[in-house]
């Protein structure tokens, strides 16, 4: 009687199926536990290759199939049949043709041989031995398992290759910046740095929310990554979302994923940056920015995280760490009602004051021997190093925009020295002009005022206030912050 598979022994076969990644694997538990149940001597999978049109053998289980056999012989015998089978159905491989019959075998003493698809196109081929005609059935219901187990392994092996791939691109890259590895150098961590790197390896240790706070270019997503590199979640992603540059109208959709059709352009489901950090570190850049609906969704996401895709209805779960960082004035932006009191309070945590680079002067020269080290390499091809000329006028600089503003200079100087050395003297003397009848000092704050009027609140870019007043982003929001002035107030 020509019966199915039980469905005990079918529950068991693609629980194997599940565990065993490997092909090899998967076919000598399946065989073990069919065998158990059906007069199986030997299985043997073989993976159809298109591009060299063969059949590789990847799998063997069980007994030679006859007396005075080999393996080989096995193999090659499945193999001919195979091929009887699909020239009989005028199947053309790879093509495909629809259906799971089981062929029985062309000879006395083997069993059959089965098609194995994957997607709707020929992975491989199965053959079993020592069977009979009543039992073809029942080893028709391992072509799915059997197929599924061969899909797994080809994908564990796509996936082995692009992480190949992507260490040789790592290799490469490091052995161009010449570096050890791939994360930001905390230049300073044992001198002007040194108390915020042991908050850095008090919290790192643990999943706590981190608040770094400091100046804008101070190194704040510098001190992120060192948090990330140290933690339990060092292998998992870590991304950078910055608050305020992301349009309100889509800061839901940027966070948290939308559904298709969710709203006008919505044209395909899209993973936000929770779901994209899931298992890592999410770096929330410039929190403060946050317009008021977002904060009441980050908190749900901080309280038990979970939270919905916009337009989605199915609640998701994601485990990430929330490092953010702000220049703000926190404080006020909570008593004025710009930021939720209860939001303050679980991001907070763990605070981390980063100093500006004005208040760790002694950490200038180390910066930027590793800032002219690294722009050398880039640009040239050769490392630079700075005189003490060249650290004495770096020195003298107040740096309002702090160690991005350093870096900027270096490059610079790395270019006009042509790569010969640093014109150290020449880069800090490139300094944004005023235009003519316009001030920008304390008593015209009505220019600054105006400008921010026009662009809406907007700093940088090309329709930004610091472009009208034809000064640098930076060097505008020192002033700013000298003078009171909140552009946030003019969004």
């Amino acid at each position: 009687m020509n019966r199915g598979l039980p469905l005990e022994i079918q529950r068991d076969v693609w629980r194997e199926v599940s565990r065993h990644l490997e092909i090899g694997d998967a076919v000598r538990a399946l065989y073990e536990r069919v065998a158990s149940a059906l007069p199986v001597t030997a299985m043997l999978v073989r993976r159809w290759d298109a591009a060299s049109a063969r059949l590789d053998t990847v799998a063997v289980a069980g007994d030679d199939p006859t007396e005075g056999s080999t393996r080989t012989t096995f193999a090659n015998g499945v193999l001919r049949r195979f091929l009887a089978w699909a020239e009989r159905r005028a199947l053309t491989l790879p093509g495909h043709e629809g259906g799971a019959a089981l062929p029985a075998a062309a000879a006395p003493g083997w069993a059959a041989v089965g098609p194995l698809y994957r997607g709707g196109t020929l992975a491989g081929v199965v053959g079993f031995a020592g069977t009979d005609e009543d039992h073809r059935r029942a080893l028709s219901d391992l072509l799915e398992p059997l197929a599924t187990a061969l899909a797994n392994d080809l994908h564990g092996h796509e996936l082995a290759r692009l992480k190949e791939a992507a260490e040789a691109d790592r290799s490469a890259l490091l052995a161009r910046l010449q570096r050890n590895d791939i994360s930001d150098t905390v230049v300073g961590g044992d001198t002007g740095l040194r108390e915020v790197m042991r908050r850095v390896e008090q919290v790192a240790r643990t999943d706590a929310p981190v608040l770094i706070l400091g100046e804008t270019g101070a190194g704040k997503e510098v001190v992120a990554r060192a948090i990330h590199a140290r933690s339990s979640r060092a292998e998992g992603p870590i991304l950078r979302v910055n608050c305020g540059a992301i349009p309100t109208e889509l800061v839901d959709s940027e966070l948290f994923g939308h559904e298709k059709g969710a709203f006008t352009g919505a044209v395909a489901a899209r993973k936000g940056w929770f779901e994209r950090a899931d298992g890592g570190t999410l770096f929330l850049d410039e929190l403060a920015e946050l317009p008021p609906a977002a904060q009441v969704r980050l908190l749900r996401v901080l309280q038990d995280g979970t939270f919905q895709r916009v337009g989605g209805q199915v609640t998701l779960t994601v485990d990430v760490r929330i490092i953010a960082a702000t220049h703000r004035d926190m404080h006020a932006y909570v008593g004025d009602g710009r930021f939720r009191q209860d939001l303050w309070y679980r991001v907070s945590v763990f605070p981390i004051s980063l100093p500006s680079l004005r208040e760790r002067g002694d950490d200038i020269p180390a910066l930027a021997a590793h800032l002219a080290e690294r722009a050398g390499v880039r640009l040239f091809g050769l490392p630079l190093r700075p005189t003490d000329d060249d650290v004495r006028a770096l020195q003298a600089y107040p740096w309002p925009g702090n160690v991005r503003e350093l870096a900027a200079v270096i490059e610079r100087a790395a270019i006009l020295g042509d790569g010969r050395g640093l014109a150290v003297t020449a880069a800090l003397g490139v300094l944004p002009a005023a235009p003519t009848g316009v001030a920008i000092g304390a008593e015209d704050r009505d220019a600054i005022v105006g400008a921010l009027t026009r662009s809406h609140g907007r700093i940088e870019g090309p329709f930004g206030a610091a472009a009208a007043l034809r000064v640098n982003a930076n060097t505008l929001r020192s002033r700013m912050r000298r003078l009171g002035i909140d552009w946030a107030a003019y969004r």
